[in-house]
């Protein structure tokens, strides 16, 4: 499962356990994850949908974040 579908989920809160393992793994792996997760959730918590994360073309949306 790609990283940016279970920070949607992570969001939306509906990890499974397993989705959670990897998540955290993930969050604690480096400062630069961190800080993109905090990103992502203040984008998240003004209304913006950020379900387009796990789209192939990450860069055009990374670009408008």
């Amino acid at each position: 499962m790609e990283i940016g579908h279970i920070l949607v989920k992570k969001l939306d809160e509906t990890l499974s356990v397993e989705e959670q393992k990897v998540f955290d793994n993930w969050i604690h792996q480096s400062d630069n994850h961190r800080f993109m997760f905090l990103r992502l959730k203040i984008f998240y918590n003004n209304g913006y949908d950020i379900s387009k994360v796990d789209d192939p073309d990450i860069k055009v949306h990374r670009s408008k974040i």
